[in-house]
């Protein structure tokens, strides 16, 4: 919710004039700002809604905020699918056809890809700007057309506008353009040209290095000062803002980053390394490397494969800047995904291809087609079958989440918390609720959750909700270290896995385990569909004149109970008529049954007083519960299926002493 409040709040300064109020982040986010911005004053627009109520949307019949988070996100997704569809037109101009629209759909079927784009956030943009910008400079030095270039720096400077690692776009850019004109200035070599010749190519040469970067550079810089406003009231107060805060946070380091089980405030060189290996696919992983193998193979038999090994530095030129850099997070090396999957497509092509011209299929020309067909299905198949949760896909070929859970945090959005908050939802009187949770997960819980949302340390909550990912990195454990080792020992209420991992669980604050009571008998006898009487206990078996007979009932219920029901306790004499008897809410009028929670067990005591004219004799006591509204009793089961007569649950004989 940081950028949705800050994307709002960049248009508020926008209509009021206010240029100095679009300077909300140092990242800077501007671009994220316009985009998901625009797509939620669409929807403020659509609904008749205004500013401050995108900031504090109307309370719904619950009294639940509901933010229009989904009309950024989708504005969003828009741009960056167009990109998806730019970097096929982009490839077909650098590649054959079969390559680029190979590389478009391991794009579009990327899940940490995708997993980033459903967010409004700065990762999965500034990957998609930074890609498109190094294509139109490859298109450019290959084909020389000067519109390249502009888009190129046009893309850089949106990129630039969009999160400070994009500053690895300038020495990327330099090298590139470097290299191409030193390649094309093969007659400085030449030993017949004059010393002084030589002299004035090579000043040609740094020349045309200077002129192109310059003219890349300025469309970057134009862009960046003319999309941010703040950057026309104060652009040297604004840019630098932007680089000191960059360069700091490069050098301080996020705390409680989990790796190879344990946390570290930096993780050191392999982290990016084991990110990259368990967030690429089955599919990815295997043809990344086959692409290593060819392209080494085809440079040495003289192919001209330069645009790959560019897009192969560049991946990992940045992963090697943001392993450098002390801070450090899965997200920040998306950028290096994108190429890694265009050279995974293109291995997978000249693998078809190696395949197709064996002696045996060359009359098959259907083979590599199949061969690639029969990959993006298998890519469809991984991905989707993590659908909405894409973040929780782990390389398959690595052991999956069931390994990953050991080298990599899970759960970094809290992948779900909103099917724990749908699940108490489905309670009755789930409004009336109270859930503790960790303190990271607090806010995104309480925008899907119909009760009140607390820290999981705070008194008075009925439920606890625990979170993988503030397990696996301790955050603020003292807080609910306790809590969770109880959770575990006495068993969740309610949990969810994904790959086979458990992601969240829900605990019962209250008591639930029927092991802690005393119990002196035990029945497990049914009452209709909710409801359990687990036993019983009685101060006494012999009842003298004026004595009082307390019988404690233990029951439990699944918490989905809406009726008011009633406990009655009978005390039948051996006529049948009933000597004594005790009616009313449970636990003496204070827990109504519609308020009862799932798999809370209650001890509720009954006292029964005895008349002292009644005669001796074995009195037969009984319970069993009705609903008070209509007066009908509730069926009574017993555990071997036999409903009891008259609903009516005999307990034992009670012996009264005549006086």
């Amino acid at each position: 919710m940081l950028w949705y409040k800050r994307s709002v709040r960049f248009w508020d300064a926008l209509q009021e004039g206010d240029l100095s109020g679009t300077y909300q982040r140092y990242h800077p986010g501007v671009s994220v700002m316009w985009i998901a911005g625009l797509g939620l004053r669409i929807y403020a627009v659509a609904h008749g809604w205004s500013g401050d109520e995108l900031l504090n949307p109307p309370p719904g019949p619950l009294g639940r905020r509901d933010y229009p988070d989904e009309a950024g996100v989708a504005a969003l997704s828009i741009v960056i699918a167009a990109c998806v569809g730019l970097a096929y037109v982009l490839l077909t101009r650098l590649t054959d056809w079969p390559v680029a629209f190979s590389s478009g759909c391991l794009l579009a079927l990327d899940p940490f890809y995708i997993y980033l784009s459903k967010m409004i956030h700065l990762d999965a943009i500034l990957a998609s700007f930074m890609l498109i910008s190094v294509l139109f400079l490859i298109c450019y030095l290959q084909h020389k057309m000067r519109s390249d270039l502009i888009l190129g720096g046009a893309f850089a400077g949106l990129a630039f506008l969009t999160k400070s690692p994009s500053g690895f776009l300038l020495p990327y850019t330099l090298m590139v353009i470097g290299y191409f004109s030193l390649s094309h200035s093969l007659t400085l070599r030449d030993s017949s040209v004059k010393s002084s010749e030589k002299g004035h190519r090579c000043v040609q040469l740094l020349w045309g290095v200077v002129r192109t970067m310059g003219g890349w550079g300025i469309v970057a810089g134009l862009v960046f000062f003319l999309v941010w406003p703040a950057a026309w009231f104060a652009p040297l107060d604004t840019l630098s803002k932007v680089v000191q805060e960059a360069l700091f946070r490069a050098e301080v380091p996020h705390h409680d980053v989990f790796f190879a089980g344990r946390v570290f405030d930096d993780p050191g060189w392999l982290f990016y390394g084991a990110t990259i290996a368990w967030k690429t696919t089955v599919i990815t992983l295997p043809a990344i490397c086959i692409a290593l193998v060819f392209l080494v193979l085809q440079w040495r038999g003289g192919r001209d494969v330069r645009h790959m090994w560019w897009l192969l530095i560049y991946a990992g030129g940045f992963l090697l800047m943001m392993t450098l850099a002390a801070k450090k997070g899965e997200r920040y090396v998306l950028p290096a995904f994108l190429p890694l999957d265009i050279l995974a497509a293109w291995g997978l092509n000249r693998m078809a291809r190696t395949v197709g011209r064996c002696n045996r299929l060359r009359n098959q020309s259907w083979v590599p087609a199949a061969m690639i067909a029969t990959a993006f299905v298998v890519q469809s198949g991984v991905v989707l079958e993590h659908y909405p949760y894409y973040s929780t896909h782990h390389n398959s070929l690595l052991g999956g989440s069931r390994v990953a859970q050991r080298v990599l945090s899970l759960g970094d959005q809290g992948e779900g918390l909103d099917l724990a908050a749908r699940f108490l939802n489905s309670y009755p009187g789930a409004e009336r609720r109270t859930v503790g949770l960790q303190k990271r997960f607090i806010d995104s819980f309480e925008r899907d959750f119909v009760g009140r949302t607390r820290r999981i340390n705070e008194p008075g909550v009925d439920y606890r909700v625990f979170a993988v990912n503030v397990n696996q990195r301790g955050l603020n454990a003292e807080e609910w270290e306790r809590m969770w080792e109880a959770c575990q020992q006495e068993g969740s209420l309610w949990s969810v896995a994904f790959d086979s991992v458990p992601y969240v669980w829900i605990c019962p604050a209250y008591p639930h385990d029927p092991a802690v009571f005393t119990i002196d008998h035990r029945l497990d006898v049914q009452l209709g569909d909710h409801i359990g009487l687990l036993g019983y206990r009685l101060n006494s078996t012999q009842l003298s004149a004026r004595d009082a007979l307390t019988v404690t009932l233990f029951w439990q219920s699944d918490g989905r109970l809406v009726e008011d029901c009633h406990v009655f306790v009978h005390l039948v004499a051996p006529d049948g008529r009933i000597a004594a008897q005790h009616d009313g809410v449970p636990v003496e009028g204070e827990r109504p049954t519609w308020d009862w929670r799932d798999g809370e067990v209650f001890q509720d005591e009954h006292i029964l007083s005895i008349d002292p004219s009644l005669p001796g004799g074995v009195y037969t006591l009984s319970t069993g519960m009705y609903d008070h509204l209509t007066g009908v009793r509730l069926p009574a089961v017993s555990p071997f299926g036999d409903r009891q007569p008259e609903d009516r649950i005999v307990l034992q004989g009670v012996w009264v002493i005549a006086p």
